[in-house]
């Protein structure tokens, strides 16, 4: 990241549903509005596009990509080797990304039978990113 002396802190933020159209509209609309030096994306989750959740997670710098997908674990974990990004999957890994400390959940896609209440309820919609 890239922030000047005395700027605040970036926003930290987890995208449910990442791989989604919401998701990735989201994601459009971080980088417009500043991308890693406004936001710091602690977590993406998705269903079982592992090709553009691994992406996605590598351009955000992200500390956790998770698939909802348990048998998509292992093609995870393989595309994001080497990258420091820890991996995790099904509804304790949704659990975890959305519970990740001082993350704000900013999209809810639906994720199959792998979603989790905790990962799912009361996250506010997507609009909010615009709002900040």
């Amino acid at each position: 990241m890239t922030r000047q002396k005395g700027s605040n802190p970036p926003e930290k933020l987890t995208v449910l549903g990442a791989t989604g159209s919401i998701g990735t509209n989201t994601l459009d609309v971080i980088r417009q509005l500043g991308g890693r030096d406004r936001f710091e994306i602690l977590a993406l989750t998705g269903a079982g596009n592992v090709a553009l959740l691994a992406e996605q997670a590598r351009e955000l710098g992200v500390k956790l990509a998770v698939t909802a997908d348990d048998e998509k674990y292992a093609e995870l974990k393989d595309a994001l080797a080497g990258s420091g990004i820890a991996v995790a999957s099904g509804k304790s890994g949704l659990q975890e990304a959305a519970s990740l400390e001082a993350a704000a959940p900013i999209s809810r896609s639906p994720i199959r039978s792998a979603s989790s209440p905790a990962a799912m309820s009361s996250s506010p919609p997507c609009a909010r990113a615009a709002a900040r």
